[in-house]
């Protein structure tokens, strides 16, 4: 193993790593050498429990500019789907959250529809953070971003629903699970319930267009993060106005889910801040859905595009059928376009707020450890961290990393609950951990 790789027994349903690859460590992630203080080898030689806290140096500071309100695109009409409820009826399970339920996918749809919504708080900021000294900005890949108008102060709101504030964080032991009012299996059903003629027309259109030919399009098109600035917590606050179609849990706006699994993981390790921070931005990049793209193309599982769609996809069996790349020669195979083992760095997924919060990371060199940029950049990522499928296409390294998506997982998942954290009286605290970590106005 090379230094600092995860040296605990193999992740649960998997061989050791060294077994199901039959080849030496890989190298980084994505090519990208980390943010500037690497710790020393053997730092993060340990299980997420067992990590101690990460000392972080001072981050640069960015120069402030004003953000657009751009209105929500509350997504693009559907095809109508009564002859293709069939197919999804076919096979009746569970994805991810437990064992397979009874019954079909039910009901008749039109389209993508936004469910009446819930909403959030209004509020000032928490406690006063203490200033922090001033460096100099990044790179000049911010230069020519475009000077806009700030978001109005009246900007459309859902109506805020009653809300029972969570207990505050408390040290807990590092293998406590979230608590929640649901049990697991209650989780990710994908086969009834009231949301799911809603989830379903989502991931029709997103298994309908997400080809090898857009994902690249649509990299090309937000990776250089020169579409506007905005704070952490401003990119946060934007999510007041976004439920997430994709999710048969959360019928609410999505900043609360963002707290929600922040201080799931604040209570269970205390000791690791970067850790809570993460929890907390881990799907800010759904702000591509209030920049203009329907929800497919932001929310939701993701997956491999340019190889053979795996069985544990999502909907898999009744929703790829107009989808051109499943009739490609070569994008249709097992390894697709990809070489075995090749890493999930080199893997080309389907676009959406992972991959694109990933790149928002990268480039305004957050001073996070890697494994945060990894749980970021994959936790959408399902068929392989939930049902180890796409094992052919890891490596040592993408194996070492995987206790962590898990890990983070476990919050986002379950931490899901009616019950709404209040924001205001929590602001301060991550308001912290964000000018700490990634303070100013970052390039998105």
């Amino acid at each position: 193993m090379a230094p600092g790789a995860w040296q605990g027994p193999a992740p649960p349903g998997l061989a050791p790593a060294a077994a199901v690859l039959g080849r030496g460590p890989a190298g980084g992630l994505g090519g990208y050498p980390g943010p500037p203080h690497q710790p020393q080898p053997g730092f993060w030689g340990g299980s997420p429990s067992s990590i101690p806290p990460h000392p972080i140096p001072t981050p640069p500071d960015r120069s402030p500019s004003p953000i657009p309100a751009r209105p929500h695109s509350g997504g693009v009409p559907g095809p109508a789907l009564g002859e293709r409820r069939s197919r999804a009826g076919a096979e009746k399970r569970s994805w991810g959250g437990g064992d397979a339920g009874p019954g079909g996918v039910h009901g008749a749809g039109g389209g993508v529809r936004r469910p009446a919504g819930n909403a959030v708080l209004a509020g000032g900021p928490g406690a006063a953070v203490p200033a922090r000294p001033r460096h100099e900005s990044p790179g000049a890949g911010c230069a020519g971003l475009h000077q806009l108008g700030a978001v109005s102060a009246g900007a459309a709101r859902l109506p805020a629903p009653a809300r029972r504030p969570l207990a505050q964080a408390q040290n807990a032991d590092p293998s406590e699970e979230p608590k929640s009012g649901k049990t697991k299996s209650e989780y990710r059903n994908y086969t009834e319930g009231k949301l799911l003629d809603r989830v379903y027309n989502t991931y029709l259109l997103m298994h309908t267009h997400q080809t090898v030919d857009f994902v690249r399009k649509k990299s090309a098109e937000y990776g250089t993060c020169s579409l506007r600035k905005m704070s952490a917590m401003e990119a946060l606050e934007l999510l007041d106005q976004l439920v997430d179609e994709s999710d048969p849990d959360v019928d609410f706006p999505n900043s609360y889910h963002a707290y929600q699994t922040a201080e799931g993981i604040r209570r269970a390790h205390p000791d690791k801040d970067w850790f809570h921070l993460v929890g907390l931005l881990h799907d800010l990049g759904k702000v591509l859905a209030l920049f203009g793209e329907p929800q497919w193309a932001v929310v939701g599982d993701t997956f491999p595009v340019g190889c053979k769609v795996q069985r544990s996809v999502v909907f898999g069996d009744s929703t790829f059928h107009d989808n051109p790349d499943t009739r490609d020669p070569l994008y249709s195979t097992e390894y697709g376009m990809y070489q075995p083992h090749c890493g999930l760095e080199n893997v080309l997924m389907s676009w959406g707020h992972d991959e694109y919060m990933y790149r928002v990371m990268k480039f305004n060199n957050f001073a996070l450890p890697k494994e945060a940029f990894y749980m970021v950049r994959f936790h959408s990522f399902y068929p392989w961290h939930a049902h180890g499928d796409y094992l052919h296409l890891c490596t040592e390294e993408d194996l070492r990393m995987l206790p962590w998506v898990r890990e983070l997982n476990k919050f986002d998942l379950y931490t899901k609950q009616e019950e709404l954290p209040d924001v205001q009286q929590l602001r301060g605290y991550y308001q912290s951990l964000i000018d700490k970590y990634c303070p100013g106005q970052l390039c998105w």
